[in-house]
């Protein structure tokens, strides 16, 4: 018995003589602010007699305090490296244990406690790295350097900086397998004296009716007359922005490229009744004070000429020369093919009236302590865009023009639409021409509009023929190379298109071809009736 508790002693000697090998975790540079690039290093450290061959280590950060942006592996070479990553988890460590105990914990991870081992944690990602060797790591290797971006604070739940960084686990073995003793350097990793100075991060969402492509539109920041931030807004509508301090006075804007390719289909037969509707009420009243419009920022909006937001014939005249393709000689602001005349502005004010005046109020100040301060919503308009097919409806109970205001007898109100079907017909003639033709059945429609696209590689627009009434203005023209622009608009508010086919259009082939099948769509299809009601077409 003596020899054995001899050998015993021996042998926890032996052990507790060897130091234990440790995962070390820090900064490599100093932040100090809200946006600035946190670098964090991981880092082996090693025990009396260890030879490190595979080290993998497990750690989880704080998403709502970091944002990752990088990692970059510091294994030596020829050393194979890994990288794997869960977002919404957060380590459960071993009840009764050390948590700093690094092989306990990987033990109770790997043997102990399955599916246990990890919670449900939306605020924390999980993050795995794995270096193997066929050599013995040096003291002091890095593994892994990661790039975070440091997120304000404010809003997240978090009032502080602390633990923002944890080691979980760590899994150190030797080439035969043996598993090495292993601790961890802290806790978790603190960060202190960030400061609020920056705003941090500062988001932007635009609002539109022209929701479908948010990215064509653009943000300009600035402060007095300097630009201290410009970009594009994302897939969804929003801009993040950093660098603005906080406590100081900004004026934000927003712009839709002259690029976009559907900017002819902005200005259309509808946006020609209002305006039509809106001259033609200018003068009924003895007074001048009637309107036919819902709000303020429509007689901005309809102002095409840029006059002083005077609505009246000339108006009306330059956007039905517009969509007849009429070059009127004038100068005018219809957003068209190649031109945008934009107004935005803060969507909680945009289109007040003071003093009146239509306000298109872009200032904000973000503030630290005011949640609400960091977020703006930003609001867009087009000139001509009468109908806000492509722009943002006022909400602001100023901007709205009151009932009594308004004719009794106004034909036309920007929210009322319907839809109704309509029956396209293509096909080859005996003289081998495609006959494009557009049947309807719709009643009391005074105006309708269809841009309609082809193939001009395949096809050569030879005619329009128009079967609407002795009466109606009809209009085609190409506006450009494949987009033809084809119509019917009755100034009167009396005369409909008639029912059956009343446009048909004669194409050329310029190949040979057995079927018109994706030769001929649509970009605009719409009509109007003397109500003012929109008629969206729905193609059988």
């Amino acid at each position: 018995m003596k020899k054995i508790l001899l050998l015993l002693v021996s042998v926890m000697f032996t052990l507790s003589s060897y130091g234990q090998s440790s995962i070390d975790y820090s900064p490599v540079n100093t932040v100090t602010q809200v946006g600035d690039t946190l670098i964090m290093k991981f880092q082996y450290f090693k025990g009396d007699g260890a030879n490190l061959t595979l080290g993998q280590l497990d750690f989880e950060y704080n998403n709502k305090l970091l944002s990752y942006i990088s990692h970059e592996s510091q294994a030596p070479t020829g050393a194979s490296f890994a990288r794997n990553n869960w977002t919404g988890y957060k380590y459960v460590p071993k009840a009764d244990s050390d948590e700093d105990d690094m092989d306990v914990q990987y033990t109770w991870w790997k043997d102990e406690a399955g599916s246990n081992s990890y919670e449900a944690g939306a605020d924390w990602s999980v993050e795995r790295i794995t270096v193997q060797s066929a050599s013995a790591l040096e003291n002091g290797q890095e593994f892994v350097k990661y790039n975070f971006k440091i997120k304000d604070k404010f809003g997240s739940g978090y009032s502080n900086y602390n633990d923002i960084i944890k080691v979980n686990w760590a899994n150190y073995q030797e080439s035969d397998g043996t598993q090495i003793q292993t601790t961890r350097s802290k806790d978790g990793q603190d960060l202190s004296g960030i400061e609020g100075g920056n705003a941090g991060a500062f988001v932007i969402n635009l609002k539109t009716a022209n929701t479908s492509n948010y990215t064509d539109y653009s943000y300009t920041i600035k402060q007095g007359s300097e630009s201290v931030a410009t970009g594009n807004f994302d897939e969804s509508g929003q801009a993040s922005i950093s660098g603005l301090e906080n406590n100081v006075t900004y004026t934000a804007q927003a712009n839709l490229t002259e690029g976009a390719e559907y900017l002819d289909e902005v200005v259309t037969v509808s946006d020609l009744a209002l305006v039509f509707a809106e001259a033609i009420g200018a003068g009924s009243g003895p007074s001048g004070g009637s309107t036919t419009f819902d709000y303020f920022v429509q007689d901005i909006m309809a102002d095409v000429v840029g006059d002083g937001g005077v609505v009246d014939f000339q108006d009306s005249y330059e956007i039905l020369a517009y969509l007849q393709g009429v070059t009127s000689g004038n100068t005018n602001l219809i957003t068209q093919d190649g031109q945008t005349e934009d107004y935005s502005g803060i969507a909680s004010t945009y289109g007040a009236v003071a003093n009146d005046v239509v306000t298109f109020a872009k200032s904000f100040t973000p503030i630290d302590s005011d949640a609400t301060s960091k977020t703006i919503d930003l609001a867009h308009g087009l000139v001509g865009d009468v109908n806000f097919s492509h722009s943002y409806t006022p909400v602001v109970e100023s901007g709205g023009k009151s009932t009594s205001a308004r004719q009794s007898s106004a034909r036309y109100s920007k929210t009322q639409s319907e839809d109704a079907n309509i029956d396209l017909i293509s096909e080859i003639n005996d003289e081998g021409q495609v006959v494009f033709s557009i049947n309807s059945d719709v009643e009391g429609m005074v105006g309708s509009q269809f841009n309609i696209v082809y193939d001009p590689n395949v096809l050569s627009l030879e005619n329009v023929i128009f079967d609407t009434g002795n009466t109606m203005t009809n209009f085609s023209n190409i506006v450009q190379d494949g987009i033809v622009r084809v119509g019917s608009f009755d100034q009167n508010f009396e005369t409909t298109v008639k029912e059956g086919t009343p446009y048909k259009l004669i194409f050329t082939p310029l190949e040979t071809i057995e079927n018109t099948s994706g030769l001929i769509s649509f970009r605009v299809k719409e009509g109007v009736k003397a109500d003012g009601t929109k008629i969206n077409f729905i193609i059988q």
